[in-house]
Order: structure tokens, then sequence, then C-alpha cells
């Protein structure tokens, strides 16, 4: 048994696909069936199930992989302190999260994590929640941001913040940041995300509790265009205010809080439990929370809350 051999079968079982491993370990599908083989003939044991959408551990391949993990980061760790390096983690970190959230996070953790990680790298995904989640799932990213606490399969959460969220409007809808209740909220149509989208699916929740009926003239899921039409007068958004707050400050929108009830989302972050033993990982996710969360404590990300 090689570690080689370990590295390999830790990424079959984060991507649950032996192809979609080959892939991204860019080694020839059949040597990397062949290893599987040769472990499960080593250990006298079945590691992998085959079904139709891929492979899943069995009870004695998620031991391995557990087990392996930890290997991994102890031979990681030895290596560091042998070679007195914790500065020079080296590998490459993919960060999935939503659109809002990258165009505010991006640019200050690429700059944090060139400092200091020079010799690593940094990818960062931007998608929705349902499409950040289903990357979790998939082994496509190494950490992954969502807005809410919904289960991702074998990955650990961390509740970061909590978001508030307005009600938008055009010009003259209102005085900004003066409250507006939700039901007085839904006297005027929507512009709003499909139903699919994770923000919608809150909305909905609350004009369902609340017997408050809504319409919905145009359902988009692209924040800007919501915001184009928004502007022009084609109907009301629910966002949050880091979706808006330029826009706001130059006039083009009137923005609310909305009470009765309060509008809010929570921010989470998973890791992969399978991901979870990488140093580098690790230390990034460490840097990624604090950096969040003194945003929040330091006023510089509106409508969040710890």
């Amino acid at each position: 048994m090689e570690i080689r051999q370990l590295r390999n079968f830790l990424e079959i079982c984060r991507m649950r696909s032996i192809t979609a491993a080959a892939e991204r370990l860019n080694i020839a599908q059949p040597a990397l069936t062949r290893q599987v083989k040769a472990l499960e003939e080593e250990l006298g044991v079945e590691l992998l199930r085959r079904h139709g959408r891929g492979v899943t551990p069995t009870d004695a391949g998620e031991l391995l992989a557990s087990s392996a993990a930890r290997l991994l980061d102890g031979v990681e760790q030895m290596i560091s302190e042998v070679a007195g390096r914790d500065g020079e983690l080296r590998g490459t970190v993919t960060l999935g999260l939503p659109p809002a959230l990258a165009e505010t996070l991006t640019v200050p953790l690429v700059d944090r994590f060139m400092s200091e990680y020079p010799h690593a790298m940094l990818r960062v995904a931007s998608g929705f929640t349902g499409h950040v989640r289903d990357w979790l799932q998939r082994g496509t990213i190494d950490l992954g941001i969502t807005y809410e606490f919904a289960p991702v399969r074998s990955a650990r959460a961390t509740s970061l913040l909590r978001e508030q969220l307005y009600l938008v409007g055009p010009p003259g809808d209102g005085t900004t940041m003066e409250p507006v209740t939700f039901a007085s909220a839904c006297e005027r149509p929507f512009v709003l995300p499909s139903p699919a989208h994770g923000l919608r699916q809150i909305i909905d929740l609350v004009a369902a509790v609340h017997g408050a009926p809504m319409e919905v003239v145009l359902e988009i899921d692209v924040v800007s265009a919501i915001l184009f039409f928004v502007e022009r007068g084609m109907g009301r958004t629910i966002l949050s205010m880091n979706s808006v707050e330029d826009m706001c400050r130059q006039g083009r929108l009137t923005v609310r809080p909305i009470v009765e009830p309060e509008l809010s989302r929570t921010l989470v972050l998973w890791v992969p439990e399978l991901r979870q033993a990488d140093r580098l990982i690790r230390h990034f996710s460490d840097i990624l929370v604090a950096h969040i969360r003194s945003l929040a404590a330091d006023d510089r990300w509106p409508g969040m809350k710890r």
C-alpha cells in the first residue's frame, strides 16, 4: 500500500466517481481502477460500490478513507515540522461563493492568501447556493459558502453570520431605510429569482406563513438584471444590503428594512469531511472565517449580524 494510492482513493471518495477523480488527478481511468482493485485485494474487502451515478464507499471504504485522511494529515505535518517551513504550504484551494459574496470577498481574500501562502494557489468559483451545494457534493471545490443550513452530505458546517434582507425599489418608492412590513411590501409586484433559488424559497415561505399574496412579474436568476428592471420600475425585489449599497448611494434605488417579520438568511461555511485533514484548507478556512466576521464586527458589511 502506497501513500499515492491512498491519496487517489480519497479523491475517488470525494468525487463519488472514478471517472471524475481520474480527470481531476490527470490519471487514466483504467490505471485508477487498477489501484482500487489492488487495495481491495490487499485488504481483502470491497471498498467501493458501483452504481449508475458513479461509486459510493462501502463501510470498509469509509473507514479506509477516514484513516487515510488522518494518516496523510500526519505525513504533511511531519514534513512541515522537519522542514521547518510552516508558512510554505503548497497546493491549490478552490472556494465556491454566491455571486454577491464573490464581489465582496474575492479581492481581499486573494491578496491575503497570496501574502501568507506564496507557494499555493487560490481558485474562486461563483454560483448560486444550489450550484455551490452541488460542487461540494461532487468534490469540485474544497470549501463552499451558502445562504442556508440545509445539510450538505459529508460536510461540516460553520455558521458565520446572519444577513438581513431588505425591500429594494425604484427611486421614489418610499423613504430609504424607513421600515416596511412584509405585508405592505407585497402590495406591489415583485421581480425575484426563480423558485429554485434559496432566496426565493425564504421569501415564498414567509409569504405562505403570513398569508401575504405576492405578484411576481419577472423571475430572473441574475442579480444585476433584477436590479436593472427594479430601477426601471418593473417591480420591487428583496435582497441583501451588500447587493444594492452602491446603487442606493447613487440614488438609483431605495432600500428599506423589512419588519413583521424581519427577513434574514444565515451564511454558512461548508468543508467536506474528507478535506478537513488538508492543512492548507484548514489554514485558509480559518482566514476566511476571521475575515468575514471582522467585516461584520467593524460595520464594513452592512446588514450582517453575528
